[in-house]
């Protein structure tokens, strides 16, 4: 199973437009903002591939 750094990483890859670069800015600014957070990939189903999670002692932000 792929980890969710590894999906999130992907994910930015398939958006190759503003998008994917305002993922990738939202992101950084996260980890910057707090160095412990904990990235996810949360609610994948057959009919939906997941969404990337910013956790740190509950859900901070998703992508």
């Amino acid at each position: 199973m792929e980890s969710a750094s590894a999906s999130i990483d992907r994910k930015i890859k398939q958006l190759a437009d503003w998008r994917g670069t305002t993922l990738a800015r939202v992101r950084e600014i996260i980890h910057k903002s707090d160095p412990e957070i904990v990235e996810e990939w949360k609610w994948a189903k057959a009919t939906n591939p997941g969404t990337p999670v910013w956790s740190h002692d509950g859900i901070v932000c998703t992508g």
